[in-house]
């Protein structure tokens, strides 16, 4: 079976659920970057999070990275992050630049994983951090969009509406790339089976 973005959010979720409080509450994007820990890393970081509050995670993983073997207690880890300048962000959610809509871990593994399946060469941490990006805000949007509006569409009505616009959609999307040189080169080369129509 393929690993997909589901099974990883499955693991991820899994591995987290085992990680103490309060790393068992972090966003999904961390929990590898926490697993590679060592136990008595996990303990420190554990501890420093519970005093610096949950939204310095990825500083506080970073400082671990650096500096590992120079940290020895939560202190050591705490006077390393320079918590003016730490956003505090949400565990388990990611605000896109809208500020609209909160979107799922789901939704960044799965974009993640489709920037992966189009360009296989990328590294999976670079991939993660283009889904976070602005450039990709819109996106991850319609990612979000798409899972509740078809998670909520229970009639006939709004299943022929979506598809209607789906198929739309893509039609303007083909459009578009067909318009652009660069967009049909792009297409073929992560695509190679891509026709323009």
């Amino acid at each position: 079976m393929a690993y997909t973005a589901e099974l990883k959010s499955r693991r991820r979720r899994s591995l987290r659920e085992s990680f103490p409080a309060p790393l068992n509450q972090i966003a999904m994007r961390h929990v590898d970057a926490v697993q590679s820990l060592s136990e008595s890393q996990k303990a420190i970081l554990a501890k420093a999070v519970s005093k610096v509050g949950i939204g310095h995670i990825t500083t506080c993983l970073a400082a671990l990275k650096k500096s590992g073997d120079s940290i020895n207690n939560e202190n050591d880890l705490i006077g390393m992050l320079d918590l003016s300048e730490t956003p505090a962000v949400p565990s388990n959610e990611t605000e896109n630049v809208s500020g609209d809509r909160k979107v799922e871990d789901a939704d960044v593994d799965y974009l993640a994983s489709v920037l992966l399946k189009c360009y296989p060469d990328m590294p999976q941490a670079s991939a993660d951090a283009l889904v976070l990006s602005e450039v990709m805000a819109p996106s991850l949007d319609v990612v979000a969009t798409s899972r509740l509006a078809l998670r909520d569409a229970k009639s006939d009505f709004v299943i022929t509406a979506l598809y209607t616009l789906f198929e739309e959609k893509l039609d303007e999307i083909e459009q578009i790339i067909a318009s652009n040189p660069a967009f049909v080169k792009a297409m073929q080369l992560s695509r190679p089976d891509w026709k323009p129509n």
